[in-house]
Protein backbone atom coordinates (compact mmCIF):
# COMPACT_ATOMS: atom_id res chain seq x y z
CA UNK A 1 0.00 0.00 0.00
CA UNK A 2 2.77 2.47 0.42
CA UNK A 3 4.12 2.02 -2.54
CA UNK A 4 1.33 2.47 -4.29
CA UNK A 5 0.23 5.71 -2.28
CA UNK A 6 3.92 7.09 -3.08
CA UNK A 7 2.90 6.51 -7.10
CA UNK A 8 -0.37 8.04 -6.33
CA UNK A 9 1.10 11.30 -4.62
CA UNK A 10 3.88 11.43 -7.68
CA UNK A 11 1.11 11.31 -10.49
CA UNK A 12 -0.60 13.92 -8.43
CA UNK A 13 2.77 16.34 -8.23
CA UNK A 14 2.81 15.19 -12.20
CA UNK A 15 -0.30 16.26 -12.89
CA UNK A 16 -0.48 19.33 -11.04
CA UNK A 17 2.76 20.40 -12.69
CA UNK A 18 0.72 19.49 -16.09
CA UNK A 19 -2.18 22.00 -15.04
CA UNK A 20 0.69 24.59 -14.16
CA UNK A 21 2.11 24.26 -17.71
CA UNK A 22 -1.29 24.31 -19.08
CA UNK A 23 -1.55 27.69 -18.12
CA UNK A 24 1.71 28.43 -19.29
CA UNK A 25 0.30 27.79 -23.06
CA UNK A 26 -3.25 29.55 -22.26
CA UNK A 27 -0.97 33.01 -21.75
CA UNK A 28 1.91 32.28 -24.07
CA UNK A 29 0.53 30.66 -27.35
CA UNK A 30 -0.22 33.20 -29.47
CA UNK A 31 -1.57 30.82 -31.76
CA UNK A 32 -4.17 29.17 -29.37
CA UNK A 33 -5.21 32.67 -28.19
CA UNK A 34 -6.32 33.42 -31.32
CA UNK A 35 -4.00 36.37 -31.68
CA UNK A 36 -2.68 35.49 -35.06
CA UNK A 37 -6.41 35.72 -36.67
CA UNK A 38 -8.24 38.22 -34.04
CA UNK A 39 -11.22 37.97 -36.33
CA UNK A 40 -11.56 34.16 -36.30
CA UNK A 41 -11.89 34.26 -32.20
CA UNK A 42 -10.22 32.34 -29.96
CA UNK A 43 -10.33 28.49 -31.50
CA UNK A 44 -11.95 25.72 -29.41
CA UNK A 45 -8.85 24.23 -28.38
CA UNK A 46 -8.23 27.44 -26.18
CA UNK A 47 -11.49 26.39 -23.88
CA UNK A 48 -10.82 22.78 -23.87
CA UNK A 49 -7.16 23.46 -22.81
CA UNK A 50 -9.44 25.32 -20.14
CA UNK A 51 -10.80 22.35 -19.45
CA UNK A 52 -7.73 19.97 -19.24
CA UNK A 53 -5.81 22.27 -16.76
CA UNK A 54 -8.95 22.14 -14.57
CA UNK A 55 -9.32 18.21 -14.49
CA UNK A 56 -5.48 17.83 -13.85
CA UNK A 57 -5.88 20.05 -10.70
CA UNK A 58 -9.05 17.75 -10.07
CA UNK A 59 -7.46 14.54 -10.49
CA UNK A 60 -4.32 15.76 -8.99
CA UNK A 61 -6.01 16.29 -6.05
CA UNK A 62 -7.87 13.07 -5.60
CA UNK A 63 -4.70 11.17 -6.35
CA UNK A 64 -3.66 12.63 -2.78
CA UNK A 65 -6.90 12.46 -1.10
CA UNK A 66 -7.81 8.74 -2.04
CA UNK A 67 -4.29 6.84 -3.62
CA UNK A 68 -6.08 4.18 -4.99
CA UNK A 69 -8.70 5.82 -7.04
CA UNK A 70 -6.31 8.83 -7.87
CA UNK A 71 -3.62 6.81 -9.13
CA UNK A 72 -6.54 4.95 -11.47
CA UNK A 73 -8.17 8.48 -12.68
CA UNK A 74 -4.66 9.76 -12.84
CA UNK A 75 -3.35 7.05 -15.11
CA UNK A 76 -6.76 6.92 -17.14
CA UNK A 77 -6.79 10.51 -17.60
CA UNK A 78 -3.39 10.63 -18.33
CA UNK A 79 -3.30 7.65 -21.13
CA UNK A 80 -6.68 9.58 -22.30
CA UNK A 81 -4.84 12.91 -23.01
CA UNK A 82 -1.83 11.77 -24.85
CA UNK A 83 -4.62 10.05 -27.20
CA UNK A 84 -6.12 13.17 -28.01
CA UNK A 85 -2.83 15.07 -28.02
CA UNK A 86 -1.44 12.89 -30.64
CA UNK A 87 -5.09 12.75 -32.22
CA UNK A 88 -5.12 16.68 -31.97
CA UNK A 89 -2.32 16.72 -35.34
CA UNK A 90 -5.46 16.12 -37.18
CA UNK A 91 -6.40 19.64 -36.45
CA UNK A 92 -3.56 20.81 -38.64
CA UNK A 93 -6.23 22.42 -41.36
CA UNK A 94 -7.31 24.46 -38.69
CA UNK A 95 -4.57 26.31 -38.54
CA UNK A 96 -3.73 26.77 -42.25
CA UNK A 97 -1.16 23.97 -41.38
CA UNK A 98 0.26 20.78 -43.26
CA UNK A 99 0.62 18.03 -40.96
CA UNK A 100 4.14 18.00 -41.05
CA UNK A 101 4.05 21.98 -40.19
CA UNK A 102 1.46 21.06 -37.54
CA UNK A 103 3.69 18.56 -35.41
CA UNK A 104 6.77 20.66 -35.64
CA UNK A 105 4.87 23.84 -34.47
CA UNK A 106 3.62 21.05 -31.32
CA UNK A 107 6.58 19.11 -30.58
CA UNK A 108 10.09 20.40 -31.83
CA UNK A 109 11.32 23.35 -29.50
CA UNK A 110 13.64 23.98 -31.82
CA UNK A 111 10.95 25.16 -34.62
CA UNK A 112 11.10 28.66 -36.00
CA UNK A 113 7.62 28.38 -37.25
CA UNK A 114 6.53 28.80 -33.39
CA UNK A 115 8.09 31.86 -33.68
CA UNK A 116 7.06 33.23 -36.40
CA UNK A 117 3.55 33.19 -34.98
CA UNK A 118 4.82 35.91 -32.39
CA UNK A 119 5.04 32.92 -29.64
CA UNK A 120 8.49 32.94 -27.15
CA UNK A 121 10.98 30.51 -28.29
CA UNK A 122 10.34 26.79 -27.83
CA UNK A 123 6.28 27.69 -27.37
CA UNK A 124 4.45 25.58 -27.81
CA UNK A 125 6.46 22.83 -27.80
CA UNK A 126 8.44 22.90 -24.47
CA UNK A 127 5.83 23.04 -22.51
CA UNK A 128 3.41 20.09 -24.52
CA UNK A 129 6.92 18.19 -24.25
CA UNK A 130 6.96 17.89 -20.77
CA UNK A 131 3.50 17.39 -20.50
CA UNK A 132 3.56 14.39 -22.78
CA UNK A 133 6.13 13.04 -20.52
CA UNK A 134 5.15 13.66 -17.13
CA UNK A 135 1.62 12.26 -18.62
CA UNK A 136 3.46 9.46 -19.79
CA UNK A 137 5.12 8.34 -16.24
CA UNK A 138 2.17 8.44 -14.94
CA UNK A 139 0.78 5.96 -17.02
CA UNK A 140 3.95 4.03 -16.36
CA UNK A 141 3.40 4.55 -12.59
CA UNK A 142 0.00 3.48 -13.01
CA UNK A 143 0.78 0.24 -14.92
CA UNK A 144 3.05 -0.90 -12.21
CA UNK A 145 0.50 -0.07 -9.21
CA UNK A 146 -1.87 -2.53 -8.24
CA UNK A 147 -4.41 -0.39 -9.27
CA UNK A 148 -3.35 -0.10 -12.81
CA UNK A 149 -5.31 -2.62 -15.55
CA UNK A 150 -5.60 -6.05 -13.65
CA UNK A 151 -3.43 -9.27 -15.82
CA UNK A 152 -4.78 -12.14 -16.29
CA UNK A 153 -3.82 -15.07 -14.45
CA UNK A 154 -4.45 -19.04 -15.49
CA UNK A 155 -3.83 -21.25 -12.32
CA UNK A 156 -3.14 -25.04 -12.76
CA UNK A 157 -4.72 -27.40 -10.38
CA UNK A 158 -3.26 -30.99 -10.70
CA UNK A 159 -4.69 -33.16 -8.62
CA UNK A 160 -3.26 -36.91 -7.82
CA UNK A 161 -5.56 -40.16 -7.06
CA UNK A 162 -4.14 -43.01 -5.50
CA UNK A 163 -5.86 -46.03 -4.73
CA UNK A 164 -5.16 -48.70 -2.94
CA UNK A 165 -6.91 -52.62 -2.37
CA UNK A 166 -6.83 -54.96 0.20
CA UNK A 167 -6.50 -58.53 -0.66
Amino acid sequence: MNEMANHAKLAGVLLALCGILGIGLLTMDQVLRGAIDPMAGVPLHYYALIVFVVLDFIFAGVAFAKPVKGLALAGGWSLLRILIQIADLSQAHAYMFRYTQFADYLFNPMSSLSTSFGNPPGVPAVFIDLILLFELIIVILWKKGPSGPKKSTTTTVTTTTTTTTKN
